[in-house]
């Protein structure tokens, strides 16, 4: 059930844990950081322990969005930062807080903002400009979580432990949205 439409919005999703998904965000923040400021989210499902590095923002009814302000903690939202993002939230909540988790974050950054996402359950509430699925080489079962995402539209990329088989350099911004490119210049 969509309910919102961010063509700003990048999402990652992975099918499991170690799928290679924190690496394409990397990969893509890196690219993009001296082009435009990324505002950079990573979402989980389940609840953690706050460890220092942040500032949390907003704490209600089980929803925690933190502000990472340091990158050198060693968590993914974190090192997003040192990746280049201009701004790096965590946050946790549970499926069905998705969508006021998106509204909350386009009020802290603004409806302009550039966007790319860690979170495999947003795509049932939001149609990003672009999503990929990242799948870890060998692993051959699709999980539950990820086949119900893959009927909607999505790119499907592999990881091999080291980098994604996919050239990064087709990602563009076109009449600002995320955009597959067909041709592109590989420089």
């Amino acid at each position: 059930m969509i309910t919102l439409r961010l063509p700003r919005l990048l999402l990652i999703a992975g099918n499991g844990r170690d799928s290679g998904k924190t690496t394409l965000a990397f990969s893509i923040i890196h690219k993009f950081s001296n082009i435009l400021p990324l505002v950079a989210i990573k979402i989980s499902p389940h609840q953690h322990k706050f460890e220092p590095g942040g500032n949390i923002i907003v704490n209600e009814d089980q929803l925690y969005i933190v502000e990472e302000n340091d990158p050198a903690t060693g968590k993914d939202s974190s090192r997003m930062l040192s990746a280049g993002a201009y701004k790096s939230y965590f946050i946790m909540a549970s499926d069905d807080q998705l969508t006021k988790v998106m509204y909350k974050i386009i009020g802290i950054t603004g409806q302009d903002a550039y966007l790319i996402a860690e979170s495999g359950g947003l795509r049932r509430w939001v149609e990003p400009g672009l999503f990929f699925i990242v799948n870890r080489n060998g692993q051959d079962e699709i999980k539950t979580r990820t086949r119900e995402i893959t009927k909607t539209e999505h790119t499907w990329i592999t990881f091999d432990g080291q980098k994604p088989d996919f050239d990064i350099n087709r990602i563009g911004i076109q009449d600002k949205a995320w955009i597959l490119q067909q041709h592109y210049d590989n420089i």
